[in-house]
């Protein structure tokens, strides 16, 4: 284990800001998409942008997990 250096700590704070914003993306994915569902009925999903949100959200939050994790760890950052 490695002491945690200000850089670390900085990692952990944008780490903390894309697990909150992982799950963010996908409530306004999801509510987007039900909005307008109940608006129209028939109108158009744009399913391939929708689906695209929702890996980003996913693969933010996961980002996010990690970097926190590493950076407790307290991995160096410069050798």
């Amino acid at each position: 284990m490695h002491s945690i250096h200000t850089a670390n700590i900085v990692l952990i704070i944008i780490g903390i800001a894309l697990v909150v914003s992982g799950p963010y993306i996908l409530y306004r994915t999801v509510h987007g998409v039900v909005q307008r569902r109940r608006e129209d009925p028939k109108a158009n999903l744009q399913l391939v942008s929708n689906f695209l949100n929702v890996i980003i959200a996913i693969l933010f939050f996961m980002a996010g997990i990690l970097f926190v994790v590493n950076n407790l760890r307290g991995n160096p950052l410069d050798q």
